[in-house]
């Protein structure tokens, strides 16, 4: 029986499929750590956090997305990651991400009451991640 070099890997978020490709290679940002996957990988369920997944596709080309909280599903089929939302690094708007990370700032800056401090450090977090991995800025 031949062995497998690759495998389909799509990402989904509520409106579209972001990514359906065959790869070689793939690190999911996940709950427990980032999670390499290689062909044939045994099966395994589990959650995808805030991060960049660094993939390798069958031209041996790197791509880089940001995919927020989510879960992923390795089978004998391939992988599929369910996101609230994913963007590929040359989809990221960075003018909208840097807006986002100054709005957070100035939130956690303020000495305003009532402002929701972890929402705002999440936003924070979030901005900053979209815009490392626009920049490819990711280790």
């Amino acid at each position: 029986m031949k062995k497998s070099t690759s495998y389909r890997l799509e990402i989904i978020t509520p409106e579209r499929v972001v990514f359906n490709h065959e790869v070689v290679f793939s690190v999911i940002p996940s709950g427990l750590g980032p999670i390499g996957i290689l062909p044939g990988h045994a099966p395994l369920l589990g959650t995808v956090i805030n991060g960049a997944l660094k993939v390798r596709d069958t031209d041996k080309r790197d791509i880089l997305a940001f995919v927020r909280n989510g879960f992923f599903m390795i089978s004998n089929e391939g992988v599929s990651i369910i996101t609230r939302s994913a963007e590929l690094q040359h989809q990221i708007d960075v003018q909208r991400a840097t807006a986002a990370k100054e709005r957070a700032l100035k939130l956690l800056s303020s000495k305003q009451t009532g402002i929701d401090v972890e929402r705002a450090r999440e936003a924070l977090r979030r901005a900053e991640l979209r815009l490392k991995v626009a920049q490819g800025a990711v280790a």
